[in-house]
């Protein structure tokens, strides 16, 4: 065993021989976790999860004797990150779903597990635990009742819409509080440690409403994959019950899409809810339009103070894409390889997008024998991710293998994301279609090329009432609906 430290981006790497016992690499995780504040029952489930990932990389045949194990961890003021990386053979198919590592993760022993499978390279294994964050004790208040007083046109006239500062952290997580209790979906936002965190670092671009006091009342933001990526989600849209009926919503869109000019982008997409169509009229006047339906993509949980809540099972999320300013007609990829079944589909959806694309639905073998996917899950929301990195041969046989692996998660919903600039691609959604992967959303330029997310609904209670602001939304609502009735079938 040999560990590293190093002031670089791994604060600590150990590397496992062949012979070297496991627990090792799992005491040198349980420091790193100590350091970073986790607390000591954080720190063992953390350690417990490691070395099962390790345990299980030990039973899989060696590549030309390439036997080491490595682990590697990084912190910031955000998160703690762990690397487990090894170059044996990748996980046979059939096998990961009952692999006690993937279980702990689902049982909340860690806040996320990536797992992928990168050939050559080797596979990893991602954990993100996040940071206790001493500013959550700030959240204190009430969640507001629908009926709540409404705040005046002067309250409103004297609001301040800018960018989000470090200071604007406590009252955005609160603002989500009064809003939402402890429903909201995504954790990070209850989080003031994690809003700066991603705020520094680029992947969240958020913009608010703050009355003179300083009390935060609106939030909306542009929020990256990882810093850098070309396609941002508008989202995290949160307007105070008080400020409502003010367009409040419509000053933070604008706000919102000043800041995304400012940073080039050729676009931005939008997950609009379907219980109400609210947020759909706000990004359509803005020039979004429709690209598809995620179908039981939020739980049931899910409760928003002032508006109308349908219950009835999960509900669907609506896609829309809004090209900034032109600026997209020339962005990703020229072609669009996909099959004859939805090439009508993808034309009219090209067409409204004002983009230039050649729709081609030629049909054409991977290139390359072997895929690369990198899968995730998103345990809050109940909805699995496979991102096809490298279309190959195997693909269906390797998501296949990970669907079966996310089995433990209980997923609601897998969200497999095809690159349509392959000239496989509509080889890949034809075939796909055998394991219940049917259309769900053209994302315009995700990679920089084009991004087909197609999925694979599970056995829940869907809520049969999804409102679309437009006919484009309804056209497209039923296409999608049609679709996945039709793979099911």
């Amino acid at each position: 065993m040999r560990v590293d430290a190093s002031p670089g981006e791994a604060a600590l790497r150990v590397l496992l021989g062949p012979d070297a016992p496991i627990d090792a690499g799992g005491a040198a995780v349980y420091s790193a976790a100590l350091q970073a504040g986790l607390g000591a029952d954080r720190s063992t489930r953390v350690r417990a999860t490691v070395e099962e990932l390790l345990g299980e990389a030990r039973h899989r045949e060696c590549v030309d004797g390439a036997g080491d194990l490595e682990v590697s961890t990084r912190s910031d003021e955000h998160s703690l990150i762990i690397e487990v990386l090894d170059h044996r053979l990748p996980l046979a198919p059939g096998g990961a779903r009952r692999l006690t590592s993937r279980r702990l993760a689902a049982l909340g022993f860690v806040d996320h597990l990536h797992v992928a499978s990168r050939g050559a390279d080797g596979n990893i294994a991602t954990i993100e635990v996040h940071r206790e964050d001493p500013d959550a004790a700030a959240l204190g208040g009430e969640v507001l009742a629908p009926d709540v007083a409404r705040a005046s046109d002067a309250e409103v006239a004297s609001l301040e819409i800018r960018e989000m500062r470090d200071g604007d952290s406590v009252g955005v997580a609160q603002c989500v509080y009064r809003c939402y209790g402890y429903t909201y979906l995504d954790p990070s936002m209850y989080r003031p440690r994690s809003l700066r965190a991603w705020h520094r670092s680029g992947v969240l671009r958020s913009v608010v409403a703050v009355t003179p006091d300083g009390e935060v009342v609106g939030h909306s933001a542009l929020t990256f994959d990882r810093p850098g990526a070309p396609l941002p989600e508008a989202g995290k849209l949160v307007v105070d019950p008080r400020y409502r009926g003010h367009h409040l919503a419509e000053a933070l869109a604008t706000k919102r899409l000043e800041v995304a000019r400012g940073l080039e982008l050729s676009g931005i997409w939008s997950e609009c809810v379907t219980n109400h169509p609210y947020s759909q009229k706000e990004v359509a006047a803005f020039g979004g339009i429709e690209t598809g339906l995620l179908i039981a993509a939020t739980p049931v949980a899910l409760t928003m103070q002032g508006l109308e809540n349908a219950a009835g099972g999960r509900h669907s999320l609506l896609a829309m894409w809004t090209a900034i300013d032109g600026a997209g007609t020339g962005a990703g990829a020229s072609r669009i390889h996909i099959g004859a079944r939805h090439e009508p589909l993808m034309r009219e959806l090209v067409g409204r997008s004002g983009l230039d694309r050649q729709v081609h639905s030629a049909i054409a073998a991977p290139a390359t024998t072997h895929s690369h996917l990198r899968v995730s899950h998103d345990v809050a929301a109940g909805v699995g991710a496979i991102r096809v990195d490298v279309l190959g041969g195997d693909l269906v046989e390797r998501v296949a293998h990970e669907l079966d692996a996310l089995v433990a998660y209980e997923p609601a919903t897998v969200q497999v994301d095809v690159d349509l600039g392959d000239p496989a691609a509509g080889w890949a959604v034809e075939h796909l279609e055998t394991l219940g992967c049917c259309f769900g959303a053209w994302l315009p330029g995700a990679r920089g090329t084009d991004v087909l997310r197609l999925q694979r609904v599970g056995d829940v209670s869907v809520a049969g009432d999804v409102r679309c602001a437009r006919p484009e939304g309804e056209s497209i609502r039923d296409e999608v609906l049609s679709e996945w009735h039709r793979v099911r079938r």
